[in-house]
């Protein structure tokens, strides 16, 4: 379980556009994002730079929480 913090997002098409990049990533099993809390939780044996990176693409810059 990884957790990390993402900018920019404000509302469910938000959540909905970042779900979407981050989607396809190989080895990512589940992915639960809180709007709210502006913060996702991530599962799996995953590339995580290569993560952040697509979420930043996509206008939301993140970085791993702690």
């Amino acid at each position: 379980m990884t957790e990390i913090n993402i900018s920019n997002m404000k509302c469910n098409g938000c959540v909905a556009n970042a779900q979407k990049a981050l989607e396809g990533l190989p080895g990512l099993e589940s992915i639960e994002i809180n709007l709210q809390q502006a913060n996702a939780v991530l599962t799996g044996d995953f590339d995580l730079p290569e993560a952040l990176k697509r979420l930043t693409d996509a206008g939301y810059p993140a970085e791993k929480t702690g």
